[in-house]
Order: structure tokens, then sequence, then C-alpha cells
């Protein structure tokens, strides 16, 4: 197997400044402890600060993807990597370069990013309490390091204390983030493959959500009937959806999804819809005893999806969906 094309993106680590307190010049001492009060002790001089310390994240995967492809495309008009015009492209691992130090937020926020994506931004928030005690003629500052990408901002766990302001060259440094690419799989069409016997069932079919039967006319006489997807990378030929299709006539374009039953003729069409930028990534069946309105707490929930009506209208048997997942291309 040949080596996956790599890229690389720039972020920067930022250390920001949280709290700064000079008793330097008091014989008591200041007692921190998380949140932003200021108390008096009983003792004179004696002064307590309070923090709340907050681990965070958020991610915006359209504005990561973007700039992934844009610096993906500056590599192939150069010459520097080489990839298929028309593909879009997405991270299978990112990481911080070697050798430089990072945390396990910054980490989990990477690994997110080679995750399947919602098309709304995603947040996390921390909360947890530190102490510090600021003995007297002394001076503490405290700073929280803050990571920034593109799409990606993260405040961690990395905390730093220190008795003077830090330079300025030492408060922001740039960090390179490397990738995996690989090119993105959509839909592009849809065999339907007939049989007689289930033992001849194809691989690489649509399965059912829930783990029951994937023949499509289950449960009734006729012809053993499989979905098999057709795959592409090319961004050109992806499908935004599927129609269905019931009639009494017959329609010789069309596989029949009812082959041998001799009732009304059941089609998927395939249909791409003009400027979209959302389209089919995976498919399932979704079989139940019950109509399921809406499949969207059913099947990939948080994230873009669309479904078929039910495959067995107007015939008995359990209610039939073709359900799939919908993935945002950047198309070189």
């Amino acid at each position: 197997m040949s080596a996956r094309p790599t890229l690389t993106i720039t972020a920067r680590y930022v250390w920001e400044l949280v709290f700064d307190y000079d008793n330097s010049g008091n014989s008591g001492k200041i007692c921190s402890k998380c949140c932003h009060n200021l108390t008096v002790n009983d003792r004179p001089g004696e002064i307590v600060h309070s923090y709340e310390y907050t681990t965070s994240g958020s991610y915006t995967s359209t504005t990561f993807n973007e700039t992934v492809t844009e610096e993906a495309r500056k590599l192939v008009e150069s010459g520097s990597i080489q990839l298929q015009s028309g593909a879009s492209y997405g991270p299978v691992s990112a990481s911080v370069e070697a050798g430089f130090s990072t945390s396990t937020e910054v980490n989990n926020m990477l690994q997110y990013t080679t995750k399947e994506q919602s098309e709304e931004t995603t947040t996390w928030s921390i909360k947890e309490t530190r102490q510090y005690t600021i003995g007297a003629h002394s001076r503490l500052i405290l700073y929280q390091r803050h990571f920034y990408g593109p799409g990606m901002s993260v405040q961690d766990s990395a905390l730093r204390t220190t008795s003077v302001p830090l330079p300025a060259d030492e408060i922001e440094e740039e960090v390179l983030i490397d990738l995996e690419l690989e090119a993105r799989n959509y839909i592009s069409g849809m065999t339907v493959v007939y049989a007689d016997q289930a033992s001849h069932a194809p691989s690489d079919r649509v399965r059912d959500w829930f783990g029951g039967s994937d023949d499509i006319n289950f449960g009734f006489e006729g012809k053993f009937v499989w979905l098999v997807p057709v795959y592409t990378p090319q961004v050109s030929e992806a499908l935004t959806n599927f129609d269905l299709v019931i009639q009494v006539q017959d329609d010789p374009r069309y596989d029949d999804l009812a082959a041998g039953t001799g009732g009304s003729f059941r089609y998927l069409l395939p249909v791409r819809q003009n400027n979209q930028y959302l389209f089919i990534s995976k498919l399932t069946l979704v079989r139940s005893d019950s109509s399921l309105g809406d499949l969207s707490n059913v099947t990939w929930p948080g994230l873009p999806q669309g479904a078929t009506r039910d495959i067995n209208a107007g015939r008995d048997g359990t209610y039939l969906y073709l359900s799939w997942q919908l993935q945002r291309a950047y198309a070189l």
C-alpha cells in the first residue's frame, strides 16, 4: 500500500495571563484558591484570592477542512504533492510535530478532526480548582496555555507560574500540525442484486441498522433483493439523495426492488441536486415494526442525514427505509 499524502498546517500556543498579584510590599501573604474574589483574613496583611480554573475547547469543522483543502491545493499547484483532482481529502491522523510538548486536551482535539463531523461548532468545558499561596514580600503571576489553530481553540490544562512577567518572545509560539490525508468516498449510485437463494447475498450489500434482514423482499414471495452501493472519490459524481418511486407501471430504466412479488414496482432513483455541498457517504437500511417518521434520532444522531419514505408502503410487512449519512465535500 502506498504511503498516504501528508501536509502541515500552522497553529500557535499562547500563554494568557490569569492573574498577577504583587505581595512584595506586604509582610503578610496572599492565598489564591481559584475564583475571582478577594477577601481579607482575620490576621492583618493576609489576603485570600479565589480563581476558577477552566479547560475548554471549540471546534468548527468547516473552517478546519477549508484550511486543509486550501493548503493541499497550494502543494498540488507547486508540484510538492500528488492528489486526485476533483476529490475531497480529509485527515485520517493529526498530531503536533515531534518533539513539541502538548496536552491531552489538544491531542483529543486533533483526534476529533479525523472523526465524522457535525456541521455545527462543537464546544466543551470543564471546571477545576487550584490553590496557590503567595508569601510575604513576593509576587505570583499565573498563565494558562491556549492553543489556536484553524477552526480550533483549546484552553488546556497547562499552567505556568512566575514571579516576573513573561518576555514577549515566550508569550506566543508557533507549532506545526502534521496531517495524513485520504480521499473521501461518496455514493455515486446503487446496484440492485437479485438471487434465488439467501446464500448468494453479496458481502458489500447495505445492511440493516438493527441487524435485521437486509433482503428488500423479506417476508414476501419473489426474488431475494439486495442493495450494493457504488462509491466514487469524485465530488462531481456524488449523490445528494435517493427518491423512492412506487408505481403500477414497469419502468425498464430502473431495477425493481419488489422483483417477483407481483405487486407494484418499486424503484430507487439516484439524485444529484445542484448547488449542494453535502453528499451521501454512508447507507443503511432501517427495518422496524412501527413507523419511524424521523430517523435523525436513530441513525447517526447529530450528523447530517436523509432517508426515503417507507419502501414497503402499500404492502404488508415491516416498515423499511433507506437512510444515508451526508458529508460535506471540499473538492480540489
